[in-house]
């Protein structure tokens, strides 16, 4: 007969044998697939099908799968065949991730949703000069250009520039000049104003509707 010993040893083998699928199979819903990027909702997440590019956020994670926002076209929330797929780009403090989606399904309410599946390995395409940090609440920028002034607000900032949601577009490579909020300038390391060159500028949705994303990068010291 087995004694009491043995009988614990056995028992607390069992119970950690269960933890560990336990807690692997929490790591495979998180993340099935090796070097995957933090995925949070509200993040802006961008997709290309046959060769043309959407932009929208990612609502939320539910085990392996990814539920979108439609992204809109003339108003519209665009919907795409189950079975179809996407490349999927997704800007994060630690760079540019990549890895490719299959569609499986979609719901028109309560709130239009996407369902995606990543379908292949990530790949972490563009590391970051410097380290970005992610503000946890919308802090006000003002932003001057050609004689007009804007207020935005910062999604994240580095050394090297920050990204911030604006009422209005710039082109490509236009500078413009920033008023930073005390809460940037440590981030930052610069002074209360700086100058900055526009390196992308998209059309962004955001809580209140859709904006414009700017990606700046300083070109002062």
């Amino acid at each position: 007969m087995m004694d009491g010993a043995s009988l614990g040893i056995g028992l607390g083998l069992a119970l950690l044998g269960g933890l560990l699928i336990a807690l692997s199979g929490r790591r495979w819903g998180l993340c099935p697939f090796q070097h995957c990027p933090a995925l949070e909702a509200g993040q802006r997440v961008e997709f290309t099908v046959a060769n043309k590019r959407y932009t929208t956020l990612l609502h939320s994670v539910d085990g392996e799968t990814l539920l979108l926002t439609p992204p809109l076209e003339r108003g519209i929330p665009v919907s795409f065949e189950a079975g179809s797929f996407a490349e999927l780009r997704l800007t994060t403090p630690a760079g540019v991730f990549e890895a490719p989606i299959q569609f499986i399904g979609r719901q028109a309410k309560p709130e239009p949703r996407l369902f995606a599946r990543v379908a292949g390995r990530w790949k972490h395409t563009q590391r970051r000069r410097h380290e970005r940090v992610l503000l946890p609440d919308e802090v006000n920028v003002a932003i001057r250009r050609a004689g007009e002034q804007w207020i935005g607000w910062a999604r994240d900032a580095s050394v090297g520039g920050l990204r911030l949601i604006a009422p209005a577009p710039a082109p490509l490579n236009a500078q413009v000049r920033l008023e930073l909020p005390p809460a940037l300038r440590g981030i930052t390391d610069s002074d209360a104003e700086r100058t900055a060159r526009v390196v992308a500028c998209d059309r962004a949705p955001t809580r209140h509707g859709y904006a414009y994303q700017l990606r700046l990068a300083f070109i002062d010291e």
